[in-house]
């Protein structure tokens, strides 16, 4: 497997390393003297076939304890829908642009689906890690859909380039509409359709009061348009009024449809990402903090997080019986940017067979990310690796060695890896409040 060491010997114990440690194990079987029969040999590898077997199911298991602590988390939520912009698509994006682009190609989907599949990542995004928690399967896009049955677990309605306001907003600002039409709003009309094909009248109170509605996160390609299209961070800024309530009106109109655990992110911090650090990039050093991430769009986000928690406790107070959960993106984005190595040390076990000469290894690793975590994974090259006209999946683009040592994927995008640990941030806390799996705890008494 590319990115991770193979350790060859008849039996061995590898000492750890400084970035990872690594215990590996060969097992080998040959049949002795220089003329072993067609019996010896099949024998042999028999033999070794059944010693595989038993040291790999031995290995994952004791594997899968490890590094899936919270998978099936114990909760009652029949279904999961969500909402929101290219962090949280998983098809719908690629299912109606008539030219979806890179995300369309490899390396997007390499290190978990094989392929690319919608995802604007290397592998699974926060709303595959908290299906997953939740026991439920990963969400069918709602453009790849047609039947009931397709959104038997819930659906998902995020598109790539959505907006919490509609084009109309941006518009009558005399700004460019290049981005998609499914806004947040567009959204909520798709899940009305789904919701009448899943349930009678009678039956969708109890529907939406048993299904997590992930809203979010979005509101960041609302500024995202403005800022590359040059206009100033202080008009920008008042955007933010107009952003929280639509995201509002959104959450309102799932409650009053029977939602009653809704969970909403705020956005990430911007300011370290590689395509923005590129974009925006300058020679002022007082433009940046400590991490070397840019002061200004952090702050921009900060307001809209303030402002946008602000109002979510005002519809928690509204409706006593409704879990209104915010969830901090970018507290827990800045928490594993200043700090990766603390973070997502998983253990792996990888299994290495040679039919040449009988023998198998199982190495057992344990890794965590890196050290660079805003130079992007893949991209066109630069200090960021995050060349704004050749992205990634895009010829010449670069890959790094490892996704699963990343933080940033494609420059405005996380791993696999990070949205896992944003994801378990959320669903266990600190980066929620309240943590959805404590909700579903509370669900069960």
């Amino acid at each position: 497997m590319r990115g991770y060491a193979v350790v060859r010997g008849t039996r061995e114990d590898v000492a750890s390393s400084s970035s990872s440690s690594q215990a590996a194990t060969t097992w080998r079987s040959r049949s002795t003297g220089g003329r072993s029969t067609m019996a010896a040999a099949t024998a042999s590898r028999v033999l070794v076939t059944c010693l595989f077997l038993v040291a790999a199911c031995a290995a994952l298991a004791s594997s899968s304890s490890s590094s899936e602590p919270w998978r099936g988390g114990g909760c009652n939520f029949t279904r999961l829908f969500s909402f929101g912009d290219s962090v949280t698509d998983n098809g719908n994006w690629m299912q109606y642009a008539h030219s979806p682009g890179a995300v369309a190609r490899p390396p997007y989907g390499e290190t978990f689906f094989r392929r690319p599949n919608g995802r604007f990542c290397d592998g699974r995004i926060i709303i595959d890690h908290i299906a997953d928690a939740l026991g439920i399967p990963f969400l069918t896009p709602y453009l790849a859909g047609n039947t009931s049955e397709d959104y038997a677990h819930g659906a998902n309605f995020a598109v790539g380039g959505a907006t919490a306001l509609g084009h109309d907003y941006f518009r009558k600002k005399n700004l460019d509409v290049r981005f998609t039409p499914y806004s947040l709003g567009w959204q909520m009309s798709w899940l009305k359709k789904v919701v009448d094909m899943l349930s009678s009248e009678q039956e969708t109170s109890e529907l939406m009061a048993s299904s997590l509605f992930l809203v979010g996160e979005i509101g960041g390609n609302d500024y995202n348009q403005a800022l590359f299209q040059g206009r100033s961070v202080d008009e920008v800024r008042t955007y933010i009024p107009d952003v929280v309530a639509g995201i509002s009106a959104s959450v309102t109109e799932l409650i009053e449809l029977g939602a009653r655990t809704v969970m909403v992110p705020g956005n990430f911090p911007v300011g370290c990402n590689p395509g923005y650090l590129t974009r925006f990039q300058t020679n002022d050093t007082a433009q940046y903090d400590a991490m070397g991430c840019l002061k200004w769009p952090n702050a921009l986000t900060e307001l809209h997080n303030r402002a946008l928690r602000a109002e979510l406790a005002k519809l928690g107070r509204r409706h006593p019986g409704v879990a209104v959960v915010y969830a901090d993106y970018f507290a827990a984005a800045m928490d594993l940017i200043a700090d990766p190595g603390k973070h997502g040390t998983v253990r792996h076990v990888i299994i290495t067979v040679n039919q040449r000469d009988d023998t198998f290894l199982i190495s057992d690793l344990r890794a965590g990310f890196g050290g660079e975590p805003l130079v992007s994974c893949c991209g066109g090259g630069g200090p960021y690796n995050a060349n704004l006209t050749t992205h990634c999946g895009m010829k010449p683009f670069t890959t790094c060695r490892d996704p699963y040592k990343a933080v940033s994927w494609d420059g405005f995008h996380f791993t696999d890896h990070a949205y896992k640990v944003i994801a378990d941030g959320v669903l266990r806390g600190p980066y929620a409040a309240l943590p959805v799996l404590t909700r579903c705890k509370k669900r069960r008494t």
